[in-house]
């Protein structure tokens, strides 16, 4: 039976802070731990600091690191730990393949890559991004999306045969990426089945919807295996030494079509779920604080359990896993990770990041709107470094603290917002205050999400578009709002995702 989500009424820590502590300036947050900080109201905490390592830069987000969100309208000192603002960080991988921070906060710029040779993958360089075997439409409404981790635009050309093949552990493929076909660096190759797949509709790039680049239409069973080979030949080529992923559950027999034991194996509910592999580095932990390790990018550990996050718009317990969240599925047209081209500063840079108008904690209550306790209203400047005009800007949550959240983690739910104008005061500070118009971000659907969004849901920046694109150097001011369905300690960590 479907589990479907209940405000939980008991809490251990009231939520958001009606005021925030003056904080000092902390230029190394990425390095501190402040899960662990002591009760503080006054200062930062006095965690550890690690010594940098220098890298070049590879993702990035807005991250709000462990807050206490507070239910009433004056601060329960008892309870708070040392705040520690929400900032921008610069993560990068080191070549031991461990996350280092740049010396400055920043999302810094980063090739989007060059067209790859003529040569065939290899295994790793193109990998099975999302998948579902089920979906609200029955055993038919499925998908598999495949992302290009290569570093560089690649070019599909097939060892035998037509394409790269995507099979299902009968040996039977589903889909071919034909040779010639272009997968931009960190973009995607949408496969589906046309007789029940639900999710056409979710957009893509520029007025396009995630509709397949290919399609098949004979079901792959519930908990079965996928991969996907250098060819399109099947028989005796689809073999390990010519696989480049797989995916299945631990119920597959065939070790061909999985990579380590596999996934916790599902009950076969016809929910709107998704496996989406984890770009955070935290394996989809509702409770594990602090930035992600991967800056934003795909874990690839050749472990499926590891790997693969399940969400779904109720927060079923399906048996892999319950988190609230949503498929997201990508195609060729759609918005690529660029959290190295662009930089997100607070909206106002003369207050703290914690503080209004940077910050709102609203403790009015809508729960049509999954806002029991109110909202939480986070304000940034996202500037273009891309290079050139972006006609498509959107957000994917990445790490969240949603449902369902023990008691004293914060319950959010990321939801739609409408433009506001707000009152600013910007360099040289003192020197009088402006208003800008701060445009509203939309909870992108389908799929429906009844319960307000969570970990892969989007969120739009539809004021971006061919017409009216974010010119480069350009700066546009949004706004994330998301309601409180619980109190507690909260983190918020999306990627960038745009087009030119």
């Amino acid at each position: 039976m479907v589990k479907l989500i209940r405000v939980l009424p008991v809490f251990v820590l009231v939520t958001i802070l009606a005021h925030t502590p003056t904080l000092k300036a902390s230029p190394n947050v990425q390095d501190q731990k402040p899960e662990k900080a002591t009760v503080d109201t006054d200062k930062e905490s006095g965690a550890k600091k690690k010594k940098k390592k220098k890298s070049s830069t590879e993702g990035v987000q807005i991250i709000l690191l462990p807050q206490i969100l507070q239910n009433n309208s004056q601060p329960n000192t008892s309870a708070m730990v040392s705040n520690v603002s929400p900032v921008i960080i610069s993560a990068a991988t080191n070549s031991k393949g461990g996350a280092t921070a740049s010396k400055t906060p920043g999302i810094s710029i980063f090739p989007a890559g060059q067209l790859g040779p003529l040569a065939t993958a290899t295994a790793g360089q193109l990998v099975i991004s999302e998948f579902r075997v089920r979906g609200p439409n029955g055993a038919t409404d499925e998908f598999i999306e495949i992302y290009n981790n290569s570093g560089a635009d690649h070019t599909v050309t097939a060892a035998s045969g037509s394409g790269y093949g995507i099979a299902a552990s009968d040996g039977t493929t589903r889909c071919s990426i034909p040779n010639g076909t272009v997968i931009p660096n960190r973009g995607h190759y949408l496969c589906v089945n046309s007789v029940g797949y639900s999710l056409a509709s979710y957009p893509a790039g520029n007025g396009t919807t995630a509709t397949g680049d290919a399609t098949y239409t004979t079901d792959i069973p519930d908990n079965a295996g996928i991969a996907l080979f250098n060819n399109n030949t099947g028989g005796g080529s689809y073999s390990l030494a010519n696989r480049l992923d797989a995916v299945g559950s631990t119920s597959e027999a065939n070790t061909l079509y999985k990579e380590g034991t596999g996934y916790p194996a599902l009950t076969p509910f016809s929910i709107d779920y998704a496996f989406y592999r984890d770009n955070c580095g935290k394996q989809g932990s509702i409770t594990t604080m602090g930035a992600c390790p991967t800056g934003g990018n795909l874990v690839d550990t050749d472990n499926n359990a590891a790997n693969f996050v399940f969400v779904d718009t109720n927060g079923t317990s399906a048996g892999a896993g319950q988190r609230l969240g949503a498929p997201g599925p990508e195609n060729l047209s759609s918005p690529i990770q660029r959290n190295t081209s662009f930089t997100s500063p607070v909206l106002d840079t003369c207050v703290a990041a914690a503080s209004p108008p940077n910050r709102v904690r609203d403790f009015t209550s809508d729960p049509a709107n999954n806002s029991t306790f109110g909202t939480l209203d986070i304000r940034r400047s996202i500037v273009n470094n891309t290079g050139g005009n972006v006609t498509r800007l959107r957000f994917r949550v990445v790490d969240v603290t949603t449902f369902p959240a023990p008691s004293g983690i914060a319950d959010l739910r990321p939801r739609t917002s409408t433009a506001v104008v707000v009152t600013v005061d910007r360099p040289p500070c003192g020197s009088g205050t402006s208003n800008v118009s701060v445009q509203g971000t939309a909870l992108e659907q389908p799929p429906s999400q009844p319960n307000g969004g969570g970990f892969n849901s989007s969120m739009s920046a539809n004021t971006v578009t061919l017409a009216t694109p974010l010119a480069n150097g350009a700066t546009l001011d949004v706004r994330f709002l998301l309601g409180i369905q619980q109190t507690g300690s909260f983190k918020f960590y999306i990627n960038v995702e745009a087009l030119p």
